[in-house]
C-alpha cells in the first residue's frame, strides 16, 4: 500500500511540473510563433493603363494581416538606370489601420519631366516587406513588377474636308486623318460627341465622323476634332463650318377626355400601381417620363452601330403620303382650354391609307424590333457609322432584330399605336444619339453635296 501511494505522489508532481512548464513556455511559444508567421503582405495596385502620358497617380494598397507592413520600396527602371518613386519605413503597430487588417494606402505621381524619363518601356517595380522575424529578421516580402510604356507626345490630327455647312437639326460629316490609334476621337458639337470610325478608307489612319446639330443649337455652337491616346495625351482642332439658323413652327394639340379614356389604359402597365393619378396625371406622366425612357431606349442604340454604310443614294420616304407634323415642331398640349404640357415633335408623320406597308427607307440592319411606349411598335434601321432612321406607331412588325433590309423591304404596316391618335407614321432619322431633319435624307442633291462627294474626294486624295 505505501508503494501505491509513493507511485502517485510521483504523477502528481510530474503533471505539476509539466502544467507549470506549459504555464512559463506557452506565452513565449505563442510570441514566437507570432513573430515568426509566414504570411506574405499582399499588394493591390491601381493601374490598369499600361501607357502612360506625362503624369500619372498611382495608387493602391498594402495588406498583412498579421505582423504588419515594416518597409515599401517602388522604382522604375528604364534603359538600365533606376528611379526611386517611392522608400519608406513604418515602426511596428504604427501608421497602420488594425482594425482593417493592417493596410497600408500608398500613392505615387509620375512625373515623367520632373524625373527625366524619356518616351518609351520601363518597368514598375515594388516590394514589401513585413514585421515578421522570418529570414533573418527582414521579414516576409512580396514583389510586384509591371511593365509599362511612356507617352507623351501628343497625336497629331489633320481635317481633310474643307466645308461643313450645317443646318439647325441638321447634320454634316467630317474626315481627318490621325498619326496613331487613338482610343476616342471625334466630333464635339457643344458638350455631344459623335464619335469617328476607320475602315471606309483604305488608309486606316484616315476617320469619318457623322455629326449632328440639334434643333436649339445655333450660330454660337463650338464645333472641332478631338482625339485622345491610349496615354491621355490629346488633340483637338477645330474646322470651317457655317450654320444656318431655322425657325420651328408651334401647333397646338387639344387633348379631349374621349382621347385619355382611349389612351392612357394602353400606359398603365407603366404606371406606378400606388399611385392613384387622374387621366390628365396620368397623360402628363406618360408624355414627360415614359417620352424620356422609350427617347433612350432608341437612342441608346446609335453606340452599338455597325462599322460600315449599308445605305445608297437619297432615303424614301413613306409612298402615296401627306404629311400631318413636322420635325422639331414645338407641340402645346391644351386640355379644357389650358396649357399642362409642352414637347418638342423629333420626326415627321406621314399620313397614306389605312394599314399601309411601309418600306425600308434605304438598305440596313435591323437594331430593334419592338414595343416602345409612346412610340407604340417601332422599327430601328442602322445604316452605319452611326446613322439610323426610325419607324413608330406602326400596327404590324415583319421584321427582326439582326435582319438585313434593302430599300424597299416592307418592315410592317402603319397603325396608331403608342400615343397617336390617328394611323400614320411617325419616321425619323438619328445620328449615334441625336434626331436629326429627315428631310436632309430624302434629298438627293443634299446627300451628294454634303455627304458623298466629300467621302469620294477623299478617296481621290488618300489613295
Amino acid at each position: 500500500m505505501r508503494f501505491k501511494r509513493k507511485d502517485k505522489g510521483k504523477k502528481f508532481k510530474l503533471i505539476l511540473i509539466i502544467l507549470l512548464c506549459l504555464a512559463v513556455i506557452g506565452p513565449g511559444g505563442w510570441f514566437l510563433w507570432t513573430k515568426y508567421e509566414g504570411g506574405a503582405p499582399k499588394i493591390n495596385l491601381d493601374l490598369k493603363a499600361g501607357v502612360l502620358g506625362a503624369v500619372t497617380e498611382v495608387s493602391g494598397t498594402i495588406k498583412d494581416n498579421r505582423s504588419g507592413i515594416r518597409k515599401i520600396w517602388a522604382g522604375l527602371i528604364q534603359e538600365g538606370c533606376e528611379t526611386v518613386l517611392l522608400e519608406k519605413t513604418i515602426d511596428a503597430n504604427k501608421g497602420q489601420v488594425a482594425d482593417a487588417g493592417n493596410i497600408v494606402p500608398f500613392s505615387i505621381t509620375i512625373n515623367t519631366k520632373e524625373l527625366e524619363l524619356s518616351d518609351g518601356e520601363a518597368v514598375f517595380r515594388m516590394a514589401v516587406w513585413d514585421h515578421s522575424w522570418r529570414n533573418w529578421l527582414k521579414g516576409n516580402v512580396a514583389y510586384l513588377e509591371k511593365e509599362l510604356v511612356f507617352d507623351t507626345e501628343a497625336p497629331r490630327l489633320t481635317v481633310l474636308t474643307s466645308q461643313h455647312n450645317i443646318s439647325q437639326g441638321g447634320a454634316g460629316i467630317v474626315v481627318y486623318r490621325l498619326s496613331e490609334s487613338c482610343e476616342k476621337n471625334g466630333v464635339y458639337v457643344g458638350e455631344d460627341f459623335f464619335p469617328g470610325y476607320s475602315g471606309y478608307f483604305d488608309d486606316t489612319s484616315v476617320y469619318l465622323s457623322l455629326f449632328a446639330l440639334r434643333y436649339d443649337q445655333g450660330k454660337g455652337t463650338e464645333l472641332y476634332v478631338k482625339a485622345v491616346d491610349a496615354a491621355g495625351n490629346t488633340a483637338r482642332s477645330g474646322f470651317y463650318h457655317y450654320i444656318r439658323e431655322r425657325g420651328f413652327k408651334t401647333d397646338v394639340i387639344p387633348i379631349s377626355d374621349q382621347f385619355l379614356e382611349w389612351k392612357m389604359p394602353e400606359f398603365v402597365s407603366s404606371m406606378d400601381p400606388s399611385k392613384d393619378m387622374s387621366l390628365v396625371e396620368q397623360f402628363l406622366y406618360v408624355n414627360q417620363t415614359l417620352r424620356q425612357k422609350n427617347n433612350q431606349a432608341i437612342l441608346e442604340n446609335g453606340q452599338k452601330s455597325e462599322k460600315e454604310f449599308f445605305w445608297h443614294g437619297a432615303f424614301g420616304r413613306l409612298p402615296n403620303s401627306a404629311r400631318r407634323a413636322s420635325f422639331a415642331d414645338h407641340r402645346v398640349y391644351k386640355y379644357n382650354g389650358e396649357t399642362i404640357d409642352r414637347a418638342v415633335h423629333m420626326g415627321i408623320d406621314l399620313a397614306s391609307i389605312r394599314h399601309a406597308d411601309i418600306p425600308a427607307a434605304n438598305a440596313g440592319k435591323v437594331a430593334f424590333a419592338r414595343e416602345t411606349g409612346i412610340y407604340g411598335n417601332t422599327v430601328l434601321i442602322d445604316h452605319g457609322y452611326g446613322l439610323f432612321s426610325v419607324y413608330s406607331h406602326l400596327s404590324r412588325i415583319n421584321v427582326n432584330a439582326g435582319d438585313m433590309v434593302v430599300k424597299g423591304d416592307t418592315i410592317g404596316n402603319t397603325g396608331s399605336t403608342g400615343l397617336a391618335a390617328g394611323d400614320h407614321l411617325h419616321f425619323g432619322m438619328i445620328i449615334d444619339h441625336v434626331y436629326v431633319d429627315p428631310v436632309e435624307w430624302w434629298d438627293s442633291n443634299w446627300i451628294e453635296h454634303n455627304i458623298t462627294s466629300k467621302l469620294e474626294n477623299i478617296k481621290s486624295i488618300i489613295n
